[in-house]
């Protein structure tokens, strides 16, 4: 899959969440957010701050590049 968008990495964190069944409310505490600024990121509207990404890979057990479509070797 080739990320080209800001929708197109949040799908990745939110298929990384869903995989490990972490909810949406879950992950907006683990990076500090608030619910509605999840929202907007989760949807593509807001683009994660790669503090923010770092922080969703550590909480989702995933590597970054996951959510660029990078597959580790």
């Amino acid at each position: 899959m080739e990320i080209e968008t800001n929708a197109d990495v949040a799908g990745a964190v939110r298929g990384a969440a869903a995989q490990r069944r972490i909810t949406q409310q879950e992950l907006a505490a683990a990076l500090n957010l608030s619910e509605m600024a999840m929202s907007r990121r989760m949807n593509g509207l807001t683009p994660f701050s790669p503090a923010e990404l770092i922080r969703a890979s550590r909480h989702c057990g995933v590597g970054v590049a996951s959510f660029f479509g990078e597959v580790a070797a």
